[in-house]
């Protein structure tokens, strides 16, 4: 039963008293029956059969049984009863069973409808009903009222009027159901708009939990926006309009052109089949188009593919261009039948500013007068110019300015004018309004003929969980998410405010993925593309020369700030190299975030931007060739940390070979009064000097650590004496992930006198709330990391509730797992890449691996590519020596493939 049904007029569902009871022979023939119609007709649906037919024959067999049930109940009743049934009472069917549209797997909705003198009867009947359609086989969402009760009940209740306006008669008495319909029908008609209001309320409560953007890539089919309930909102608003709610209908009364019934009946008929599939695949109502029912789904409905795109993501784009469609009308729609005549709208065309006889603006609104549609019909640089407007005014734009616009934007010019670019490269240079602006320009399709490109991407899914949206909207969402960076007081909202040509920046931003609707590396195809879009637009050769690089390069600063050791100098001076300008880098910089935080909630981080500034900052100084020779920055921290020693430290010779051993990436990071105390651990496991009483280190063993300032990510430290060739970095790897931790990047040293220093960046899901639980949280990760030396035990990995399923649905993306490895891009390293799909303690496996085959870990970091986890090795040999022997480095890549295939 419904929820909403959930009253005292209406009964709980029952089923049988004793379920090993023997079932009368007519409700098994009646269940018999039934499943033999729903086999019929699923393969009538898998042959083609239309998705609205397939509806109607599932209604059609539902109603049969109903029927059936009916009739044999009424044979049990006296003759009085058997006439107050006929006359005084009628199974009434609703909801999407009322209108004909049954799902594999709906329920039913069926009202007993009754007048007082029936009362009885029908609640005979009702119960008894209730538990044989139980027993057949039917869901069942049941009530009994009157009909005062049941128009009523729809006046205060919105989901119980929108379910019984899609009424209609089964059985019984005709006369009492055509009473209550004409009743249900005045009565909300005369509440119009009010009505119209509560459905458009109504609706809007469901969205919110379901997806409010047409965009999302997991969405649910009936209940996200523009899905199926979007099509119901429209039927039930032109019910309150015109009495009438089939489209075909509202079509004949002239409610809707010939352009949007054919859209609209297209949308219905695919969203439908979609469904249906979905639920004759499964066991129970499902409407979500989850990644793996995307699959089979997009394989049954017969799509193919193309060089550029996969079967899933043509058919993807079909229900994001349907849903879209429904969304556009159910909004213009909804805006319409729900306006009021008040006093303002009356006395609008009085107070409403006219500009240039071609549009008026007031109360919010802008609309075009005959004169502004005619030029609107006809030139982009017009619809541009009332964009302007409307943005300059904060003002919505008039429905049936919007629907004229919309409807001839397919037959503006291809050409775009010199004035037409000029205002089009004007409006991207403000950040305030952009966003709007730039979505109002693509849902009208009018940005696709300033950026033909565009069109390419409209709907294209990117068939992964690490992106959340479209290309279209991830590209628009980057444009609004870098416009606020101007609020923040961090390196990143420093560089935004400093950028000179705040245009270019916001067109790189809108092209930066517009090759992947195209064959090849997206990052070239768009390198292209830009070239093409400038000379478009008009821009200058410097203009379309740092473009192109922006677009074809803008995966290059994360990959370098995620993969690579920034602390190596040549790796910044060879990025600096490729920006080659201070414009050009803030640029990279902000599109870099700006493209991270588009992807989804949270993939941008507090620890993430601190990463890219740390690149963003040393780049600068090279740049400015303000890059400190090493042994001065050294010499000036070793100055500030001496003055914090006592006397006796100072003059240790260990202090000294242990400082001068640090590496570099170390020194930047820390005061010196922590240094200081660095140092004083170091010495005390090199010397194996009894740890104090409250330390967790033990005989030639400590760790440390702290969280950072977004209290998400902590780092760790730890010091081994002799800590060479012990496979500490994977042990201490698996301590890590045995904490839940999530390991970011670690970095490793063998300090003067065989002391390894090993550092470990890493998120902490469980992060304290507060100092006290922080310390006893950081307490136990450094026991955890002092205890795994030499221990011989596997770590002992938590459980995470839905992870192999997360890993799962992250492998449909069908992305190959690989090895890479290079020995060119660092003078001591040979650099191992791993792509791979992410599980519990893989990195501890893939380090263990590196030990086994007598390679040393010197530098690691973890990044994300799409649905795979990129763990990122520099290694050298036991003996420091970069490895380069073809026969080593084969045996090394053959041994972590067989770990990240499982069989290591």
């Amino acid at each position: 039963m419904r929820a909403s049904d959930q009253r005292n007029d209406a009964p709980q569902p029952m089923g049988p008293a004793n379920p090993h009871a023997r079932i009368p022979p007519y409700i098994a023939e009646a269940k018999h029956e039934l499943q033999t119609a729903r086999d019929k007709i699923r393969l009538a649906h898998s042959l083609g059969l239309p998705a609205v037919q397939v509806c109607a024959r599932l209604t059609s067999a539902a109603d049969a049984v109903v029927v059936r049930l009916w009739r044999a109940a009424a044979e049990t009743l006296s003759s009085a009863d058997a006439g107050r049934l006929a006359s005084e009472c009628v199974l009434v069917a609703h909801g999407g069973y009322g209108r004909r549209q049954l799902a594999p797997h709906s329920d039913i909705d069926l009202m007993v409808l009754h007048t007082t003198a029936g009362a009885d009867v029908a609640e005979t009947l009702s119960r008894r009903l209730t538990s044989e359609l139980f027993d057949v086989g039917l869901d069942l969402g049941h009530s009994l009222r009157t009909p005062e009760q049941a128009v009523q009940l729809a006046k205060r209740d919105a989901m119980i009027a929108t379910s019984l306006l899609e009424s209609r008669h089964v059985i019984g008495s005709q006369p009492l159901y055509e009473r209550f319909s004409e009743t249900f029908r005045a009565a909300t008609q005369r509440r119009g708009a009010a009505a119209c209001a509560e459905f458009v309320e109504a609706r809007r409560g469901e969205r919110k939990k379901y997806g409010e953007t047409v965009y999302l890539l997991e969405p649910n089919i009936k209940r996200s926006r523009g899905g199926l309930r979007d099509i119901h909102l429209l039927r039930w608003l032109w019910f309150v309009q015109l009495g009438v709610s089939d489209l075909d209908r509202v079509f004949a009364a002239g409610a809707l052109s010939k352009f949007d019934h054919h859209r609209l009946t297209t949308a219905r008929d695919f969203l439908l089949r979609v469904r249906n599939e979905l639920q004759f695949g499964a066991t129970q109502a499902s409407d979500t188009l989850n990644r793996h029912e995307q699959l089979r789904v997009s394989a049954a409905l017969g799509y193919q593919g193309s060089e550029a795109l996969r079967p899933v993501e043509q058919f993807m784009r079909d229900y994001f261009r349907h849903a879209g469609f429904v969304w556009f009308l159910a909004r213009r729609v909804s805006d319409l039948t729900t306006r009021r005549r008040t006093v303002a709208r009356v006395i609008q065309p009085v107070l409403s500013k006219s500009i240039t006889n071609d549009y008026r603006v007031g109360f919010g609104e802008i609309a075009a007068t005959e004169a502004g549609r005619t030029k609107l019909a006809t030139s982009v640089e017009e619809v541009l110019r009332m964009l302007d407007l409307a943005r300059q005014h904060d003002a919505w734009i008039a429905q049936d300015t919007w629907y004229a616009v919309y409807r001839s934007a397919h037959d503006l010019p291809d050409d775009l004018s010199a004035a037409a670019a000029k205002r089009f490269m004007k409006a991207l240079k403000k950040p305030a309004g952009l966003a709007e602006y730039l979505r109002r320009a693509h849902d009208l399709t009018v940005l696709e003929r300033v950026i033909p490109a565009f069109r390419e991407v409209r709907c294209l899914l990117q068939f992964n969980q690490y992106h959340k949206f479209t290309v279209d909207e991830h590209s628009l969402r980057a444009v609004e998410v870098a416009a606020a960076f101007a609020e923040r007081q961090d390196t990143l909202g420093a560089a935004y405010r400093e950028i000179g040509d705040p245009a270019l920046l916001n067109l790189a931003l809108l092209l930066h993925d517009v090759g992947k609707a195209r064959e090849g590396d997206h990052s070239v195809v768009g390198e292209q593309i830009a070239l093409e879009t400038a000379a478009r637009l008009g821009l200058s050769d410097e203009q379309s020369q740092r473009l192109a690089l922006l677009v074809r390069q803008h995966l290059s600063m994360s990959h370098l700030a995620f993969r690579r050791d920034t602390s190596d100098p040549a790796v910044v001076a060879d990025f600096a190299k490729l920006v080659g300008s201070h414009e050009t880098l803030r640029m990279l910089f902000v599109l870099t975030c700006a493209d991270m935080a588009a992807v989804g909630p949270g993939v941008l981080n507090d620890w993430k931007v601190n990463v890219l500034a740390d690149l963003y900052s040393k780049t600068v100084d090279r740049l400015d060739d303000r890059d400190q020779p090493s042994d001065d920055r050294r010499s000036a921290v070793r100055t500030a940390v001496w003055d914090l020693l006592n006397a006796d430290e100072r003059e240790s010779p260990l202090y000294h070979e242990l400082f001068e051993s640090l590496p570099e990436s170390f020194l930047p990071t820390r005061s010196p009064g922590a240094l200081a105390g660095v140092l004083r651990r170091l010495a005390r496991v090199m010397s194996g000097d009894a740890p104090p009483a409250d330390s967790v280190a033990k005989h030639g063993v400590d760790a440390w650590g702290g969280y950072e300032a977004d209290d998400s990510t902590v780092e760790m430290v730890a010091a081994v004496a002799n800590g060479a060739g012990r496979g500490v970095f994977s042990s201490m790897a698996g301590a890590l992930s045995s904490k839940g931790l999530g390991i970011l990047s670690a970095e490793t040293a063998l300090l003067a006198h065989d002391v390894l220093l090993l550092r470990y960046t890493a998120e902490d899901p469980n992060a304290a709330g507060n100092a006290a639980e922080a310390n006893r949280r950081v307490r136990g990760i450094a026991t955890a990391m002092v205890h795994s030396v030499d221990s011989t035990e596997p770590p002992k990995l938590p459980q995470v509730w839905g992870a192999d399923k997360a890993r799962a649905a992250r492998a449909l993306s069908g992305m190959p797992n690989e090895v890479r490895i290079d020995t060119s891009l660092s003078d001591d390293c040979a650099i191992i890449e791993v792509f791979t799909i992410d599980r519990a303690g893989l990195l501890y496996d893939l380090a263990r691996t590196l030990h086994e085959c007598d390679l040393v870990i010197r530098f690691a970091k973890i990044a994300t590519s799409l649905d795979q986890v990129v763990d990122v090795f520099y290694v050298t040999r036991r003996d420091g020596g970069k490895p380069a022997d073809d026969e080593l480095l084969g045996e090394v890549s053959r041994r972590l493939m067989d770990v990240i295939e499982g069989e290591g």
